[in-house]
């Protein structure tokens, strides 16, 4: 388990997953945005 917590491979997918989780909310809860006018 420590291997993975060093692996920057691991951290990288998960900081991508977790934003586009993040953006895919945000623009879910605020259809205004994904329109530009917002």
């Amino acid at each position: 388990m420590s291997r993975m917590l060093t692996n920057l491979k691991f951290w990288a997918l998960t900081a991508a997953l977790v934003w586009v989780v993040v953006v895919t909310a945000v623009i879910a809860t605020n259809p205004e945005l994904a329109n530009g006018t917002g």
